[in-house]
């Protein structure tokens, strides 16, 4: 196993002197993005902080389409429950055709027009949220805004979710700032107000620069966080100048200053007290002012003194990357009043190397990591680190004192010193350290209602667009179903995309990666030993258009040398699907290169997530399933003395919570239930063994393709497929729904949940009432073969909101996040069946 990558800052100071002199393993374009907690923000900045979407909603009162495919979409379930933001999300999901004929353009403004009409109130604007896909179709989405705001009367305007082009000139969060501030038409100049530009958040009510303006004659300082109506956003245009506070938000700036004549000041969050000093005297320079920041300087200084007075013997810090700071400036300013940092976790830029070469004169031997590196998963944390400053360095250090330092309000100036050492000292003073987890977007409920459409989706509506989507958020996908299958086989998942996607999976989808890395922590971090490693590709858009693949190759080459993977599983997404890779020739020089096992499963986010698992069990099974005896020195398990009799498929997260699993292995493995053993295909010999296999237990519909192949490849053996759930299993774990549905008596019943679970709900039920008409309903996968007469497939909301439309009094049973759907005349009830396809939640 290689170790984990590392630099010292003096070793970087020798050789960074342009971007092509970084070391690869620091730069994100040239090996495969690896996923762990302490660099999720990268992968799925929606789902932590601001990512395009949470961003373009800043606008008051703006709401917002995203056009896609559904696996684009998956995580804004998370911010649902966040600040009313799933009341202001409409979907219009896109399917294969869509994506190869382009046809979805001509639908946007027939969605955009049935959305604002679903509005109780009319909103400010319409943002369009465009992906990777339109970026590789080259969409003109300028004229289609166009079509759109004469169909609605509204600002429409796109923003662009290119996670393809991040390292470009323009990446997504920068040009999402250049939409928000475009919006902004000509005022009146007021020679009294200034902008603070570049944030999302507001900046600490408690920072300087506030009182400094003010006593430079400022009487107004406009912040797009503080705007809380559509005069108050237009009133920022009125501005004398902007004080831009991050790199991002320049461009936009800039485009102020052309367009509206609003001249910009550039200004750094910085931690080194002489530095903010002379940045002060050169704002002032400007603005004809002397600032009188002596006093405020002065208490910063002294609490850096104070601290350092009794800690600067005893720290050793590690600083991350997800952090209110330029983690490499923060460095620095630490090491210059004589504190210890062994540890920086961030990519450095060549605009940082004046920090790299002073820290490299300063602190030689600090250390520096990249979050994204694959080695990273071999990580072992220094036992000598007590002071962790930043979200990822804090995951890095579970057994360190712990600070955080990002939260949503942002601190500046002399104040943002005084406050970092004041919750140091806090921090470093109180008796226990305890894990301190920043709040995430994903810690929210999804259950809330949505707002009170005025446009009735129970009714037919020919002008409403296929695949437009007004309450509920997309659900999981085939590229999650096709990572659950592979996740368990300790093997080298591959998200072939160019980012978002893989932070989907990781960060919304697949709950065992994220209780893994939780509870591995006392542990440390060596991953490859206990979970598998999940990568993205990181595709960039050169990589897309001109199709080279051997790069990616050589990516998961220089991996699989890294890490001991089994083998690697390849995810197709849309990008791939779009310029038509060819997953066979790319698993062959995988194998050939790598020399390890590699197959594809050819998902394009744009099918259920059951489609994806069965692509997954069929693709394995076609790999490793030889019919021949296992090499006993090769063997994982001690299944060659006794090899299994049953064989269940079907069995994922998606579908079963931790403790239904649990449960269900337990019952299965029990004496009175199955006499033979029992395999789960949760590991690859249970693949290399599928022929010793008598019987085979499908649980959910993602199973039954594999299982019907393995049947028709050993008839003589594999004689029986079962597609059901226990009896005793579904009363143990859904008893108090099934409690509460027979306490209603009802008439009528309707089960929303995958095929199989719903069946085995079904046949209980009907014991106890006999007198009921019962129906299993589903989103997802649907055999002929199990069905019964009235049960029903719902393509999308519409249909679901249609069929309880035309049954009011029916009791259902289905995720709470189905409740968002329920027509205006439901006059039956809702009990919570939890489905974590559906929400993301259990």
């Amino acid at each position: 196993m290689t170790r984990t990558y590392c630099i010292t800052t003096k070793e970087l100071a020798s050789i960074m002197r342009r971007h092509e002199d970084i070391p690869a393993e620091l730069r994100t374009d040239a090996h495969l993005i690896c996923n762990t907690p302490a660099a999720i923000d990268f992968n799925s900045p929606g789902a932590q902080g601001f990512g395009v979407k949470r961003a373009g909603l800043a606008i008051p009162g703006s709401i917002m389409l995203l056009i896609s495919p559904a696996c684009c979409g998956r995580n804004t379930a998370a911010l649902s429950g966040n600040e009313h933001y799933g009341e202001r999300f409409a979907y219009l999901n896109l399917d294969e055709n869509d994506i190869v004929t382009g046809r979805h353009l001509t639908k946007i403004p027939a969605a955009v027009k049935a959305f604002v009409l679903s509005r109780p109130q009319p909103p400010s604007a319409v943002l369009l949220c465009l992906t990777c896909v339109d970026a590789l179709l080259g969409t003109d989405m300028e004229r289609v805004c166009r079509k759109a705001e004469k169909a609605v009367g509204l600002p429409v305007r796109p923003c662009y979710m290119y996670a393809l082009t991040r390292e470009s000139i323009r990446p997504p969060m920068t040009a999402v700032r250049e939409t928000i501030y475009g919006l902004l038409q000509p005022r009146k100049k007021q020679p009294t107000q200034a902008n603070l530009l570049g944030f999302f958040t507001r900046l600490d009510d408690r920072s300087e620069l506030f009182s400094l303006l003010h006593g430079a004659g400022i009487r107004h300082v406009g912040e797009l966080a503080r705007c809380q109506s559509c005069e108050e956003f237009q009133q920022l245009a009125a501005a004398n100048f902007n004080l831009v506070l991050a790199d991002e938000a320049l461009p936009a700036a800039l485009a102020l200053e052309k367009r509206l004549q609003i001249p910009a000041i550039r200004l750094q969050r910085l931690y080194e007290t002489d530095k903010i000093a002379r940045q002060y005297q050169a704002l002032g320079n400007i603005l004809g002012h002397a600032f009188d920041d002596a006093a405020c300087r002065r208490q910063a200084e002294q609490a850096v003194q104070k601290f350092c007075r009794r800690w600067q013997t005893e720290l050793h810090i590690a600083i991350g990357s997800r952090v209110n700071a330029n983690p490499f400036e923060l460095a620095l300013a630490f090491v210059r009043c004589g504190l210890q940092v062994n540890e920086i976790f961030a990519l450095p830029s060549p605009a940082d190397s004046f920090y790299i070469n002073r820290l490299a004169e300063l602190s030689p031997a600090t250390r520096i990591y990249s979050n994204l590196e694959p080695t990273m998963l071999n990580y072992e944390e220094d036992a000598t680190i007590n002071m962790a400053i930043g979200a990822d360095a804090c995951s890095y250090h579970p057994q360190a004192r712990q600070l955080p330092w990002n939260d949503t309000v942002q601190p500046f100036g002399y104040a943002a010193v005084t406050g970092l050492f004041t919750a140091m000292e806090h921090v470093l003073s109180t008796k226990t350290a305890p894990r301190e987890t920043p709040r995430t977007d994903a810690d929210t409920s999804p259950y809330d209602a949505g707002p009170a459409e005025k446009l009735d989706l129970s009714q037919p509506a020919p002008d409403i667009p296929a695949g437009l989507s007004l309450r509920l958020p997309p659900f999981a996908t085939d590229t999650s179903g096709a990572a659950s299958v592979f996740y368990p086989l300790r093997g080298m998942t591959v998200i072939v995309d160019a980012g978002g996607c893989a932070g989907n999976i990781c960060g919304f989808d697949e709950p065992r990666w994220q209780e893994n890395f939780s509870e591995r922590h006392p542990e440390q971090l060596k991953a490859p030993k206990q979970v598998s490693a999940v990568f993205s590709a990181g595709l960039r858009d050169m990589d897309a258009i001109m199709g080279r693949d051997d790069r990616l190759v050589k990516k998961i080459t220089q991996a699989a040398k890294q890490l001991p993977v089994a083998f690697a599983g390849l995810v197709g997404t849309p990008v791939p699907a779009v310029i038509a890779t060819d997953f066979r020739a790319l698993c062959h020089m995988i194998e050939t290169s790598a020399r390890i096992p590699a197959i594809a499963v050819r998902t394009d986010g744009t099918h259920t997530y059951d489609r994806g698992a069965s692509g997954a069990y069929t693709a394995l099974l076609r790999r490793f399933d030889k019919n021949e005896p296992l090499p006993a020195e090769k063997s994982a398990s001690a299944r060659e003395n006794c090899p299994p009799s049953l064989g269940v498929l079907g069995l994922t997260p998606l579908d079963f919570s931790p403790k239904a699993e649990r449960n269900l292995r337990q019952l299965l493995k029990g004496p009175k239930t199955y006499a033979g053993s029992v395999c789960f295909f949760d590991q690859l010999d249970d693949f290399r063994q599928a022929a010793s296999l008598k019987e085979l237990l499908v649980v959910s519909p993602s199973g039954l393709a594999a299982a019907r192949r393995l049947q028709q490849k050993y008839p003589q053996t594999i004689q029986t497929i079962r597609t059901e759930l226990p009896a005793a299993f579904v009363t143990m774990m859904f008893n108090k729904a099934l409690a509460k549905a027979i306490a209603a008596a009802p008439t009528r019943i309707l089960i929303v949940h995958q095929q199989i679970l719903a069946n085995s709900l079904r046949r209980l039920l009907q014991k106890k009432l006999p007198q009921a008409e019962i129906h299993a309903g589903t989103f997802f996968l649907q055999e002929d073969g199990l069905c019964q007469d009235g049960d029903v497939a719902f393509r999308g909301e519409r249909d679901f909101c249609a069929e309880l439309h035309q049954h009011p009094l029916t009791i259902v049973l289905g995720d709470p996040l189905l409740r968002r759907a329920l027509p205006k005349n439901f006059a039956g009830a809702f009990i919570d069946l939890p489905h974590f396809a559906v929400s993301g939640h259990y």
